[in-house]
């Protein structure tokens, strides 16, 4: 028996359609919308670009230095860069060029032309050896009755395995790749050359890695061609094939290695009452030349915002903030957690982190889309529905909508409110909230025990990332501005909240909760739906309980997260009545799940019992290791390629672990945040995974029963 609920299931959060936010005043939109400029951070970009930039080098020193000079001379206050330790190796490419020698002289790469013609990690290296094609490189066959030892193979597999294979197993001196992760680079990116790297050394017995070049694939089908001609067709070519001819090359790299090292820079914008809720702006500044987009255009836009609000400030415009802002340029994710490791306590006087990487895409070009990535369920809070609530402002005033149309837009142009840079696009802003994920900066604060809340402003798909491509070429002012514009105002919303606002935002989160749990609904109604008469019925309701379950409890945490905010007793009151409007809904909506299960199966609801092993989890609770610095460096050894789990529920395992939950409700919890997004986007979450992670975690101690 199969029963469809007509609905619309999505994974977004409800749409909302406003073209004002509550939680921005139209003094402060105002304000923030004639200050922010995204002329004078692509200025700032400009310049930025010159340094290629990979961590721990002088590039990205001077980088932080040219960040550091504007950032005081826009009047920040405790600028100041800081080294830290790191667990990786730092190198400093100095010179590289390839050329051909044989059958005729070519320049084929330059690192003064291309920094990213060198791989990363590449040793100093001179020699003439012959090229080898080996098509791929990643797998024995690919060398089968091909003699490599002591030359130079053509390679299109990434080059850190290549250099397994090649180098390491067959002798091969070095590798020429044309690796790319673009999907159709002969079409779509013929020209471009991707950043790759190579293995510093091999673990089992120190063998260091030699040198790759990076080249484009037109450039690797003019040498294929070269070695094994292909017949000639086009016009009065009539189908000619060339002789193959030997390559030889000539490579002249120097590179060098430093003691392991990287940096941060931070700055402050001093809040005038409490100390110990700072809002941080993040961005990070290592990676490659040019690396525009990725991310030289989030550390553009937090030094962008906070000249703009520190002129506000100074001209009296806006009042100096309650609580401090600071602004931190890092080495992706990496400074963050040596931070932690270093200055645990510093954790609990940060309220929020609003992270910036790749805020400056021309949208136009390759279809990209800027993500407003919410906190992940484990980290629901205050946050979320202020950046939905803003994001959603600036994102609705920025296209088109025919019966707005009627109602009157700005001469010269179809969007109700614009926001467009003086030289930048007149371009839509192609923008989604969308649920959690990570692979940046705000990761490290949302990661372990005392977690906090934060988001990211991320363009995807993109196929310029880490690549020659990423040049100012393809970057848009008008969308440094608006991005700009979102997190500053989120920002200045938080760095100034009282007793005054709470209410509101409250009852803002309140509303919009049930929104949520509308959905959790329809996703619980769902999942009974798909019953059949060969199921194990009883098992598929329990799980449509804990997907409604979990859900409310979620919201009932995001609202006790106000009380970090307030201690009116007022308020207290209102958040304990919202509260308690949750217990009410939820047995409502529990006794429509069990009138719906009667519907489809002629059975009442099941009496839920637990299994003799879920008896034994449920008395089982997981307590974190109270040093952070061996918690993250015991987490760092734990087995997970076998959990078959999207990396991102593995996180939220580390999560949703306080010491309170027990093995089956930080379970339940995962669960139920993957089924309400989607197994499309979070994949299947088991009892038996979580188990199997959360007992690999007590064996390295990173957890305790």
């Amino acid at each position: 028996m199969r029963y469809v609920i007509l609905s619309l299931l999505v994974f977004l959060p409800v749409v909302l359609f406003s073209q004002t936010s509550p939680f921005v005043s139209p003094e402060v939109d105002q304000a923030l919308r004639n200050e922010i400029s995204g002329d004078i951070a692509f200025d700032n970009l400009r310049l930025l670009t010159q340094y290629h930039r990979p961590p721990g080098s002088i590039g990205l020193y001077k980088a932080l230095q040219f960040l550091e000079n504007k950032a005081k001379e826009y009047g920040l206050q405790k600028v100041r860069i800081i080294e830290q330790k790191y667990n990786r190796p730092t190198y400093e490419p100095i010179y590289g060029e390839l050329w051909m020698i044989a059958p005729h002289k070519e320049k084929l790469a330059s690192t003064e032309e291309v920094a990213v013609s060198l791989a990363d990690f590449s040793r100093t290296t001179h020699l003439t050896a012959e090229l080898i094609d080996v098509g791929d490189g990643d797998k024995d066959s690919d060398y089968q009755g091909k003699e490599v030892a002591g030359k130079i193979v053509l390679a299109a597999a990434q080059p850190d395995t290549v250099m397994k294979l090649a180098v390491w197993k067959y002798g091969a001196a070095g590798i020429v790749s044309y690796y790319t992760t673009r999907i159709d680079p002969l079409f779509e990116a013929p020209d471009q050359i991707a950043w790759s790297r190579i293995p510093v050394k091999r673990k089992k017995d120190g063998k260091t890695g030699t040198f790759a070049f990076m080249i484009s694939p037109r450039q690797a089908i003019y040498l294929k061609n070269i070695l094994n001609p292909q017949p000639d067709r086009a016009i009065f070519g009539e189908n000619r094939r060339a002789n193959p001819r030997k390559i030889k090359l000539k490579v002249d790299i120097e590179t060098r290695f430093h003691p392991p090292h990287q940096w941060y820079l931070e700055a402050l914008i001093p809040g005038r009452e409490i100390q110990d809720q700072d809002i941080v702006l993040t961005a990070h500044a290592q990676e490659e030349k040019f690396s525009a987009n990725d991310d030289g255009s989030g550390c553009v836009n937090v030094l962008e915002i906070g000249r703009a609000l520190t002129h506000l400030i100074q001209t009296g415009v806006l009042p100096r903030p309650k609580r401090n802002i600071r602004l931190w340029w890092t080495n992706e994710i990496s400074s963050e957690y040596q931070l932690w490791k270093d200055r645990p306590e510093l954790r609990d006087s940060l309220l929020i982190d609003i992270n910036q990487d790749m805020v400056g895409a021309k949208q136009s070009i390759g279809n990209r889309v800027q993500q407003i990535t919410l906190p992940p369920l484990s980290r629901h809070s205050f946050l979320s529905d202020v950046v939905e609530s803003i994001a959603t402002m600036v994102i609705q005033q920025n296209n088109a909508y025919m019966p707005a149309r009627s109602q009157g837009t700005p001469r010269g142009s179809n969007f109700t409110r614009p926001m467009f840079a003086r030289l930048g696009s007149r371009e839509p802003y192609h923008a989604f909230v969308v649920p959690y994920f990570n692979s940046t900066d705000h990761l490290a604060f949302l990661d372990g025990p005392g977690g906090i809340p934060a988001v990211t402003l991320t363009n995807w798909p993109d196929e310029i990332i880490h690549s020659s491509d990423d040049d100012l070429w393809n970057i848009d002012r008008t969308q440094l501005k608006r991005n700009a514009y979102i997190v500053a105002a989120i920002a200045w919303y938080f760095a100034n909240v009282d007793d005054q606002e709470i209410p509101a935002l409250a009852g803002y989160m309140y509303s919009r909760g049930r929104a949520r749990l509308a959905r959790a609904l329809n996703v619980s109604l769902q999942h009974l739906a798909e019953l059949k008469q060969n199921d194990s019925q009883v098992q598929i309701y329990k799980e449509a309980r804990i997907i409604l379950t979990e859900s409310y409890k979620r919201e009932q945490e995001a609202l006790a997260t106000l009380t970090k905010l307030t201690s009116n007793r007022k308020i207290l009151n209102l958040l304990g009545k919202f509260s308690s409007d949750y217990d009410r809904q939820l047995k409502i909506d529990l006794q429509r799940l069990n009138d719906f299960y009667h519907t489809l199966t002629g059975h009442k609801a099941p009496v839920i019992q637990l299994s003799s092993r879920e008896k034994a989890l449920s008395k089982k609770v997981p307590k974190n290791n109270p040093n952070m610095k061996e918690y993250l460096a015991r987490r760092d050894k734990v087995k997970t390629k076998d959990i078959k789990m999207n990396p991102h529920m593995i996180h939220e395992v580390w999560n949703f672990i306080d010491g309170r939950r027990s093995v089956l409700e930080v379970y339940e919890a995962v669960f139920a945040e993957a089924k309400v997004f989607g197994e499309w986007y979070y994949g299947k979450v088991s009892l038996e995974n979580v188990e199997k992670l959360i007992n690999r975690a007590v064996e390295k101690g990173v957890l305790s029963f």
